[in-house]
């Protein structure tokens, strides 16, 4: 006679730590995510024993808390934003004044070292979904010939780009390999754009992160881990609208 199905609950609780349980079909082993907000999600395979994945996330407790450690600095309390002339905002590494024109056009522009908006958007309340919108539209016009270099030296090629909010990650590897990526990375320096963007192509090969994720990763970026630390903290600096 066969087993009843295992239904996993949706959280598991051990100690102080709190684990969105997260079940799929695609996995074979039990994992651990601590996102960048310090959110916990446990990933396990359809029908995994919850005993048996509280169990094992309870010996994980340590490595748990040595992520929340290093992630200090992303949990500070979110940049905010002024739309007025005088703000400062980031794109690609460098610093730009925000000044509000008259411009009729109810678009952003960088011109003259100066991120323009027009009065009327910032007035009526929508300077951030503007500006937002801007980013996205240079991401799309300016990633695709940023990558195109890292998919030829690491022989990976994704299926598309998509510029959009995606919380508390910088990238994700979509269905059939597409690349979404944060229109935020837009504010970052350009070697920590990089690092988004090989991270991302590695999944292409290898969805996990596996040691033959980051040994892809290493290849093409010898100096990965600086780079990863360094996004970190420039994480926590950024305006994410």
């Amino acid at each position: 006679m066969a087993s009843p199905a295992t239904t996993l609950p949706e959280r598991i609780t051990i100690g102080d730590l709190d684990f969105a349980v997260r079940e799929s079909s695609a996995r074979r082993t039990v994992g651990i995510t601590v996102d960048r907000d310090g959110s916990l999600l446990l990933h396990a395979p359809t029908g995994c024993d919850p005993d048996v994945l509280s169990r094992w996330a309870r010996g994980k407790r340590m490595w748990v808390y040595r992520k929340l450690a290093d992630k200090d600095l992303l949990l500070a309390p979110p940049v905010r934003k002024e739309f007025v002339s005088g703000e400062g905002f980031d794109y690609l590494g460098r610093h730009y004044r925000l000044l509000l024109t008259d411009d009729t056009s109810g678009e952003v522009k960088l011109a003259r070292g100066r991120l323009r908006m027009p009065r009327t958007v910032a007035e009526a309340g929508g300077g951030a979904e503007a500006l937002i919108l801007w980013y996205r539209r240079r991401a799309l016009a300016w990633l695709p010939q940023r990558i195109r270099p890292w998919t030829e030296r690491m022989g990976l090629r994704p299926d598309g780009l998509d510029v959009r909010d995606l919380g508390y990650r910088w990238g994700s590897l979509g269905k059939n390999s597409r690349l979404n990526v944060h229109w935020a990375t837009m504010q970052l320096p350009l070697s920590l754009l990089d690092y988004v963007i090989v991270h991302e192509i590695a999944h292409i090969d290898e969805p996990r992160h596996t040691p033959a994720f980051w040994s892809t990763v290493e290849r093409a970026m010898p100096d990965y881990e600086h780079r990863k630390a360094r996004l970190a903290r420039a994480g926590a600096r950024l305006w994410l609208g």
